[in-house]
């Protein structure tokens, strides 16, 4: 990539959030906004992928979205590894990964979403309804990127480590174990871990 190019991807935002109409113009809208959100950052050659990937979760999101709120978000994210699509719908109930018979019009978007990305899968937002997320590779390796410095290295400590200190103070651990328990909000109650 050219020092310019660099500077023009590194001006662009990390992530690009949009919301749609949960109707039927949406995957063609949410695909074209992918594929201008790549040509900004310079990923043209990833755009059919993408396309493809957002177009099957909007269209998901569209069909769940039926009857609730009638709006549907897309987050398009790029880390130094991955391209990230994210689609949100107002509908939590987790998405069904179908095999279709041979002869069936529809039913294949997660197969395809699992065949071409690198991982797929769906999360609930504490603030409703659920994200479906599938992620791949980039490929951005070029000649010109200079090695990465390398990391500096710990040095082994001159004395031995001292021996371990047991606590044992059941009100201290008590509270630590309630707030380990209370992280796990994605859980139902009755899958939580008793003490």
């Amino acid at each position: 990539m050219a020092a310019a190019d660099r500077e023009t991807a590194a001006a662009v935002p990390v992530h690009m959030v949009r919301q749609f109409e949960a109707d039927h113009a949406a995957p063609g809208l949410a695909r074209r906004h992918v594929a201008a959100v790549l040509q900004a950052w310079n990923l043209a050659d990833l755009v059919e992928t993408a396309t493809l990937l957002a177009s099957e979760l909007v269209t998901n999101a569209c069909r769940a979205s039926a009857g609730r709120v009638p709006v549907i978000a897309t987050r398009v994210t790029r880390t130094d590894a991955d391209l990230i699509i994210e689609v949100w719908d107002a509908d939590a109930s987790a998405p069904i990964h179908r095999e279709p018979a041979l002869d069936a019009e529809g039913g294949r978007g997660l197969l395809l979403v699992s065949t071409l990305s690198t991982r797929w899968a769906f999360y609930r937002p504490a603030t409703g309804g659920k994200v479906v997320w599938c992620s791949f590779a980039l490929t951005m390796v070029t000649a010109t990127a200079s090695p990465a410095p390398e990391l500096p290295r710990r040095r082994a400590p001159a004395d031995p480590p001292a021996p371990i200190e047991v606590f044992d103070d059941l009100a201290v651990l008590q509270r630590v174990a309630d707030g380990l328990r209370a992280l796990d909000w994605n859980l139902p109650p009755g899958d939580r871990f008793r003490s």
